[in-house]
């Protein structure tokens, strides 16, 4: 079962003030917090702290970005059982739900993060999570599923994500005054870990192995060479 490490992972954090406190901090187009980047140690993944009181409302929302180069796997491979992987902490919040949605940042997952990247993911591409996916309360190396979305990504030889508060994904955000965090140990890197069967023809050629094309054609779309599958 392959695994492929993160090449860019960071976080960053935006507050905002007043009025649509949540909304304005959800869709803002950059962060009010620095962007960390290649992080080590016990970090907050993501977080929210959604206030009201008589002085007005506040909101801070935290999100990650992980971006992996799938090149490797962009073509001739069917990808199944695809999963990310990381090292969550008994610090997170009891039954802290996330969302995995499609990142545009991080450039072909090379790039840092930057606060002007704060509003690069696509809502309406979800990965995975849901309002019961919930990060893990442990000490434990754990995984959570990907969907079919995130496997079709590999043909672009990136995935590149972006974990959030489901209800930051949602857009519900609260009505009441409520924080949470999930927490990550990032002296592990985050992985995501798939299983890669090859599609087409596999057997040898001519005593060659490793090969893309046989005669023009690719191999992906070859399913006999003379009469042998």
């Amino acid at each position: 079962m392959p695994t492929i490490n993160a090449s860019k992972y960071g976080f960053m954090s935006n507050s905002t003030t007043g009025t649509g406190a949540f909304t304005n901090a959800r869709n803002a187009s950059s962060a009010s917090g620095t962007a960390f980047n290649q992080p080590t140690g016990t970090q907050t993944t993501t977080s929210f702290n959604i206030g009201f009181s008589s002085k007005g409302d506040s909101a801070t929302l935290k999100r990650s970005w992980w971006a992996f180069d799938v090149s490797t796997y962009a073509s001739g491979y069917t990808i199944t059982d695809l999963q990310i992987q990381f090292d969550p902490t008994t610090n997170t919040s009891t039954n802290y739900p996330i969302a995995i949605v499609a990142s545009t940042a991080q450039g072909n997952a090379d790039s840092n993060l930057t606060q002007a990247d704060w509003n690069n993911l696509e809502f309406g591409t979800l990965y995975g999570g849901s309002s019961s996916t919930y990060w893990p309360d442990s000490n434990s190396v754990s995984t959570i599923d990907l969907n079919s979305t995130a496997v079709s990504a590999f043909s672009t030889s990136y995935l590149k994500m972006c974990i959030l508060w489901y209800y930051d994904y949602s857009g519900a955000g609260s009505l009441v005054t409520t924080n949470g965090n999930a927490y990550q140990n990032y002296n592990y890197v985050p992985r995501i870990t798939f299983s890669a069967a090859a599609s087409g023809y596999t057997k040898e050629v001519n005593g060659i192995s490793s090969y893309s094309k046989i005669n023009g054609l690719a191999k992906s779309d070859i399913s006999k060479v003379n009469g042998v599958e």
